[in-house]
């Protein structure tokens, strides 16, 4: 005789007929014996044959007392189920629970009786409880997409926060005497007096190169100082989307003019190799006129 001995008892279920175990409808065996003290009840488990995973799946086990537990299980296909010998483990010990029968009946209706109509076959049902509705891998990807940019937008700005900081600290570093104005002045000066693009000579490739790259870096570092916008490290739309933010009468002056200059200077960069004297001359007039220009409108 085994040490344990277990009945199948069906609780009763308001709607349910009683005594009546159908596919999904829980029940219990109550099972007698000698349990180990040491039992781990959270990783019990039926030890069962392939195919008997649907005739019994383990809910539950709670002890009545010392020698009697409540097992609640299920099962998932119809018919008569029989066990020589059920076993329940907790991956460390295997406890032999005896001979266990009980019937389960179909929920399905009853196959046809036509001639010539094929019966339905019955698939073993699987876990009974919340519907998992699919959620389609557009959906997701699309989720995915929306918090990337987010993500993206919240860590541009943060980006561009530390920017200004870190061009506040060189402005304070740099701690010049001069105006923004008066510097572009003296840094212009200077190209002039040794550069020959400003004599009307011909110059070399590397001198129309210098006053492409000098009077860029002089005109963005007018607008850093003057306006407090990154300008040497912004692009040049957000240079112009701060400006107009922060100073709204120089964006009205002189915005077009603004947005001018950048595009010749890109499209110098663009062609650097084609370049010529007066090109370049042009440009560095144009630039300086301008700076001229923001610099009456913003004081």
């Amino acid at each position: 005789m085994a040490a344990i001995q277990c009945k199948a008892e069906i609780p009763k279920v308001e709607g349910l007929k009683d005594n009546e175990l159908t596919v999904g409808r829980e029940f219990l065996l109550v099972c007698d014996g000698d349990f180990p003290r040491d039992l781990q009840q959270e990783k019990l488990h039926f030890v069962l044959k392939p195919e008997q995973k649907y005739q019994i799946k383990l809910l539950g086990f709670e002890f009545r007392s010392p020698t009697v537990a409540d097992i609640k299980a299920t099962a998932y296909t119809a018919g008569n189920i029989p066990f020589e010998n059920l076993q329940l483990s907790d991956g460390v010990q295997t406890l032999d629970l005896g001979p266990i029968q009980y019937g389960v009946t179909s929920v399905l209706p009853p196959p046809p009786q036509n001639p010539g109509e094929q019966p339905v076959k019955q698939e073993p049902y699987g876990p009974i409880g919340p519907a998992s509705i699919g959620v389609p891998m557009l959906y997701w990807g699309i989720l995915a997409a929306f918090l990337g940019v987010i993500a993206l937008i919240a860590i541009t700005k943060i980006y561009r926060v530390v920017q200004r900081r870190n061009m506040l600290e060189r402005l304070r570093e740099h701690d010049s005497a001069l105006t923004p104005l008066s510097e572009f002045h003296q840094n212009y000066r200077r190209l002039q007096r040794t550069n020959p693009v400003f004599f009307g000579k011909e110059a070399k490739k590397e001198e129309i190169d210098q006053v492409l790259v000098e009077t860029n870096k002089m005109f963005k570092l007018f607008l850093t100082r003057q306006f407090r916008v990154p300008a040497l490290e912004w692009s040049e739309r957000l240079v112009i989307k701060d400006i107009k933010k922060y100073h709204r009468n120089v964006y009205v002056e002189t915005g077009e003019g603004l947005l001018k200059l950048f595009h010749e200077y890109q499209h110098a960069f663009a062609d650097q190799k084609n370049l010529s004297s007066s090109d370049v001359l042009n440009l560095a007039t144009h630039c300086r006129t301008l700076v001229e220009k923001m610099e009456r409108v913003s004081s």
